[in-house]
């Protein structure tokens, strides 16, 4: 059995979770579950999730979605990145929502849902200036003009994504949100209603108070994480995974010999060296190599050599 090991903290997870949904008001809290919980496990946060009242799960991918379906999981699930036409048959026959984007791809998400006699709920994307996902807002009014007319759809969602949430000039985001309440005021002017409304990712949550609709998608937060430590304070955040392994080994060395490949370290002076049964493979990365600590008993030390 290997001695290493990923723990991860339930109880931190429902401290953050906590802490997000405080932070977030009135808005429902959207748990992101993409890349397989960012690596934490998808169906076990899932599980976990949905006992604390979490309404509606987040993924990447169609495919997560499923897996998600496939464990049993029976609540809402939303697809943040916009599907492909390959797509449609699966937001179909697992009852998935759909971001959209491309109205070639509403129409065959419409045709595939009319084809079993139901709908297909999904969410509008605009592009506010990520330039990654999403439609044009000058496009939008005609964009759900053509959607009125397609019997398998049901847009419930309007969605924007921040570049920039998490800096502390907050003028590009601020200039986002300024689109998309713009946008929605069109829509809304013209009779599009919609269940949810979202734009605010964890950088938002702790950072733009203006942005939290009814609705936030809280990704890497969830974990403890965030892009910059001030906000993961704001947070008051615990990261809920711990890397543990064992010392297998201890190497005495003279100054000047080499530890690992490739000769990247060179000691500078007699030393001990453990090694530890953990590399590359269990997603310890190399750029991390001569730069990384550990904890041996309560005490740093300094991971020497290449990863391996």
């Amino acid at each position: 059995m290997r001695s290493t090991v990923a723990e991860i903290s339930i109880d931190n997870l429902k401290h953050n979770l906590s802490m997000l949904r405080k932070k977030s008001g009135n808005a429902e809290v959207m748990g992101i579950i993409k890349a397989d919980a960012y690596g934490h496990g998808l169906v076990q946060i899932a599980s976990f999730l949905r006992k604390e009242n979490v309404k509606i799960l987040g993924v990447a991918f169609a495919d997560e979605a499923v897996a998600l379906r496939k464990s049993g999981d029976n609540g809402e699930i939303f697809v943040t990145i916009p599907g492909t036409e390959y797509d449609t048959e699966l937001y179909c026959a697992y009852n998935i929502q759909s971001s959209v984007e491309d109205i070639n791809i509403v129409r065959k998400l419409s045709d595939e849902a009319h084809s079993r006699n139901m709908k297909v709920k999904t969410h509008l994307f605009i592009n506010t200036g990520m330039n990654r996902d999403g439609i044009d807002p000058k496009n939008a009014l005609e964009f759900m003009e053509q959607c009125k007319s397609l019997d398998g759809i049901d847009m419930i969602g309007i969605l924007t994504h921040f570049a920039s949430s998490e800096l502390e000039d907050k003028s590009f985001a601020l200039n986002q949100l300024k689109i998309f309440n713009e946008t929605v005021t069109l829509l809304n002017e013209n009779g599009y209603h919609f269940k949810y409304i979202h734009t605010a990712n964890s950088g938002a949550i702790a950072n733009l108070l203006e942005s939290k609709f009814n609705l936030v998608r809280a990704g890497i937060s969830l974990y403890g994480y965030m892009d910059y430590e001030y906000l993961a304070n704001k947070l008051n955040l615990k990261p809920i995974l711990t890397l543990k392994s064992k010392v297998i080994n201890i190497n005495k060395i003279d100054k000047g010999d080499n530890v690992g490949y490739s000769l990247n370290f060179i000691a500078e002076k007699q030393s001990k060296i453990a090694v530890v049964p953990l590399g590359y493979g269990d997603g310890y990365h190399r750029t991390l190599s001569n730069k990384a600590e550990c904890l041996i008993n309560g005490k740093r030390y300094g991971l020497v050599g290449t990863i391996c």
